[in-house]
């Protein structure tokens, strides 16, 4: 018995400290776990404060865009072509404007819209429906001038606010309208300098964040951040606005009266490259383009091509010149017809017998075939590399927007017919600012000095930064651009120019007369009647050219464009206070016997 009870009592003994120690690790393992849940729901709901402030925050933070100034484009005397004006858009928190009160009494949408009615030239029925509703935003009225949102700020309505922005104007309408290009609603260049040099005139847009109260005012000291818009850069343009009118209304009169698709008068100065006048009819009003088809919105003098016929030939005769291949007073028996040996012919603009002509004769006369026979000194490679080197088949450089570079073909790939042609301006194209270039570069000594339509930029604290200039570049030389010059003095003074005449100067030019590509390809369907010169011929200063496409009641380069010519060169005249000649020319003879 003794030892039974002996074990039975140890045994007892063994298990308390096993339940104690089993009830300590529970109790430890609860401690635990309501720990980690404690501190579980501490962190979610830590978080959960978090994000709710950080919504109630997003929800009270607004992001304005601070729209750049857009840079404006200006004439060469300062006057403004294109500019940006403040309009405003008037918005309403329909839960705010609810609340609107008059003398103390609860007048709401209705009362708003009563109010808003007058400075916005409205009913207030057409009002109500876009201020009553739950909307924190809707646009009530917009293209507002600052006058008419100052009337509407007065009012002092509850819920009402407006947003600026800027819409681009044109005060000079019209003037170098095909130039200057215009924006589309949305804001976005759609032609000319606008296009051309959006990066420069755009600017870059600025930005406001702030913390919004109830009643949409800016908290003073809540979370703001604003980055300052950078404005764009203006363009101080080379034009002179009041050549730019007067030459607009001459080429408007002159397509009207001769019935032609359009025309354009390019006017250059000649020492500086300077294009001083650009003027297409018809034109286009950037403040309403979609009143003119869209072939009109654009500048037909640097986007069109046309055969240059017979101004080309003062290329041919500058070529000789300068090859010294033939002389200004040379001889020449030209007939009204002349075959080739491939058995091309060709023939004068009107029929007449064998004359005796110089070369100076020929060009005054605008004989094809005399052109031809004094042209056949130059074999191809010469013919090409001179219409190159004068810039026919490459673009002027002068940076608007689709300029054309002309046709000129490769003279390996020139066919029978197209290896004469080219000698008097038929089977290559250019632009009519190519063809006042060629021009400018005889009356300049041989020397090319680029077109510019850009004088510098401004800067929006109004410095002026000067475009970087051109390199001149030598075409022919001195003596052959002197020779070339009398020549063309010779078809002004006696020849097809007569009626480009300016009483007071002298001028040096030629008449064009060329057929017109169809539209559709595959032939003809009408003329280019054109006119170059430049004035005073003893001292050249100014180069304008005049281009009329498709004419229809006349066509002739020396009836129809160099009429146009002389009105508008003695104008230029006048206006740039440039003197009169003072003595008479030395002509080369233009017949022998």
């Amino acid at each position: 018995m003794g030892p039974r009870a002996t074990r039975v009592k140890n045994k007892g003994g063994r298990g308390k400290p096993n339940l104690r120690m089993r009830m300590a690790l529970i109790a430890a393992l609860s401690i635990l776990v309501l720990l980690v849940t404690s501190g579980r729901l501490i962190s979610i709901q830590g978080m959960d404060s978090m994000k709710l402030a950080e919504k109630a925050l997003s929800n009270r933070l607004v992001t304005k865009t601070l729209p750049a100034a857009r840079g404006q484009i200006l004439a060469s005397d300062g006057t403004v072509l294109a500019d940006s004006v403040s309009r405003y858009q008037v918005v309403v928190d329909q839960q705010n404007v609810a609340q609107y009160k008059v003398d103390g009494k609860l007048v709401g949408a209705w009362g708003a819209a009563e109010a808003l009615a007058k400075p916005l030239d409205t009913d207030p029925g057409l009002l109500y429906p876009k201020l009553v509703g739950d909307k924190r935003w809707n646009p009530v009225a917009k293209e507002l001038t600052s006058e008419t949102w100052r009337a509407v700020k007065k009012l002092n309505i509850l819920g009402i606010s407006a947003e600026e922005y800027a819409v681009r104007s044109y005060p000079s309408g019209a003037v170098a309208g095909n130039l200057v290009g215009f924006l589309s609603s949305d804001g976005q260049p759609q032609a000319g300098l606008e296009m051309a040099y959006d990066k420069q005139l755009s600017g870059r847009d600025g930005q406001q964040q702030y913390e919004r109260g109830a009643r949409g005012e800016i908290i003073p000291l809540g979370e703001n951040n604003t980055r300052n818009a950078v404005d764009g850069e203006g363009l101080q343009t080379t034009i002179d606005p009041a050549l730019q009118y007067y030459a607009q209304q001459a080429a408007e009169e002159q397509r009207k009266k001769h019935e032609a698709e359009s025309a354009s008068i390019v006017i250059k100065d000649i020492k500086t490259g300077k294009v001083i006048t650009a003027a297409d009819a018809p034109s286009v009003d950037p403040n309403s383009p979609g009143k003119v088809g869209g072939t009109d919105r654009g500048s037909r003098i640097f986007t069109d091509v046309f055969e240059p016929g017979s101004t080309a030939k003062m290329v041919t005769a500058a070529a000789l010149l300068d090859q010294g291949l033939v002389t200004p007073e040379q001889e020449f028996t030209v007939p009204d017809k002349w075959k080739a040996p491939n058995g091309e012919e060709f023939r004068d603009s009107h029929p007449h017998p064998d004359e005796k002509l110089t070369f100076a004769g020929i060009l005054a006369q605008s004989s094809n075939t005399g052109t031809i026979l004094a042209g056949n000194k130059l074999n191809e490679e010469q013919r090409y590399g001179y219409m190159k080197k004068f810039g026919f088949g490459s673009t002027t450089g002068i940076g608007f927007p689709a300029e054309t570079a002309g046709i000129l073909h490769p003279y390996k790939e020139w066919d029978g017919r197209t290896k004469y042609t080219v000698m008097f301006g038929q089977g290559v194209a250019a632009n009519a600012l190519q063809t006042t270039d060629v021009i400018a570069t005889i009356a300049n000594g041989g020397v090319h000095i680029p077109s510019t339509l850009i004088d510098g930029t401004v800067s929006p604290s109004g410095k002026t930064i000067p475009s970087p200039a051109e390199e001149p570049q030598r075409v022919i030389s001195k003596k052959a651009a002197d020779q070339t010059l009398s020549m063309l003095e010779g078809v002004v003074a006696e020849g097809t120019g007569k009626s480009a005449q300016v009483s007071g100067y002298r001028v040096a030019g030629k008449t064009g007369t060329a057929q017109a590509p169809a539209a559709e390809g595959g032939g003809y369907d009408g003329y280019t009647a054109s006119f170059v010169g430049v004035l005073p011929a003893e001292d050249p200063q100014i180069a304008i050219s005049v281009t009329l496409q498709r004419p229809r009641n006349g066509y002739y380069g020396g009836s129809a464009a160099a009429p146009v010519f002389s009105d508008v060169a003695g104008f230029t005249m006048r206006h740039l206070k440039i003197p009169p000649s003072t003595a008479d020319p030395q002509l080369p003879a233009r017949e022998w016997k």
